[in-house]
């Protein structure tokens, strides 16, 4: 209807390597709702069956033209950390104690906090899904993004700390969700980013090439046409959320 419901930026997050960048989308969360869809296959714990009811797929009628906004990877696998992923009442992963958690309620109002002490389990969840410790918490960088530990924040392919990295975040207001992405990005500079932004409350998602992957929906009225964030880069497959996909991801929807 004309109305901007979102925002994009970037700017170079690393003094010390000026060919990094990092892409910020910001979510106006008053008309827009966030979506969390189990993959087919991941999240999942060894030797547990695959639940028949994880499709992998977007409702038709939230992949329709003018409704659906964009699509977003979301985090490790299972046997990567064993992080708590829930949708539509299937239990991928249990939530664990002490992890950074964003939450999806019934209302599609958006938490992120600690599982354990600011989040608890309640009858109004409609999703959630953690990714490690939490990467700023109510206003403050974590100390433990500086470790660079695989086991918190993710084994990368070349075996070093920068590589393409992605997060989300939410504003202290909650009105605003924010989704970061970039290159050779460390933890600290990942961080700094979501601080700089507005970001209250974040945690990482995916790492390394090609499991980063944002993609702007717009129409022609008939048809959904999608935009990378990063062109270049973000170019194989990038209709992979509009089919049945076996890792988890995220998408977004306008609210009239």
């Amino acid at each position: 209807a004309g109305r901007p419901v979102a925002y994009l930026t970037s700017f170079q997050p690393d003094p010390q390597r000026p060919y990094a960048v990092v892409a910020v989308v910001a979510f106006d969360l008053d008309h827009t709702r966030l979506h969390f869809v189990l993959g087919s296959v991941e999240p999942y714990v060894p030797n547990t069956p695959k639940n028949p009811l994880r499709t992998g797929l977007i409702p038709d009628a939230d992949r329709a033209p003018g409704v659906l906004l964009a699509m977003f990877n979301g985090g490790f696998k299972g046997r990567h950390g064993q992080f708590g992923a829930m949708a539509g009442g299937v239990v991928a992963l249990p939530a664990r104690n002490g992890l950074g958690t964003l939450v999806i309620d019934r209302e599609g109002g958006v938490r992120i906090g600690e599982w354990g002490t600011e989040i608890t389990q309640s009858e109004d969840m409609l999703a959630w899904r953690q990714n490690g410790p939490l990467v700023i918490q109510q206003g403050v960088i974590n100390p433990r993004v500086y470790d660079n530990s695989p086991s918190d924040w993710g084994y990368t392919l070349s075996g070093d700390a920068p590589t393409w990295r992605s997060g989300v975040g939410l504003s202290a207001d909650r009105r605003t969700f924010f989704y970061f992405c970039g290159s050779s990005l460390t933890m600290g500079s990942l961080a700094d980013s979501m601080l700089a932004a507005g970001a209250a409350n974040t945690i990482q998602l995916d790492i390394n090439p090609y499991w980063v992957h944002f993609v702007a929906v717009r129409t022609d009225g008939k048809k959904l046409i999608l935009e990378p964030l990063f062109p270049r880069m973000m170019k194989g497959n990038i209709d992979r959320y509009l089919w049945p996909y076996p890792r988890d991801y995220f998408y977004v929807t306008g609210i009239p």
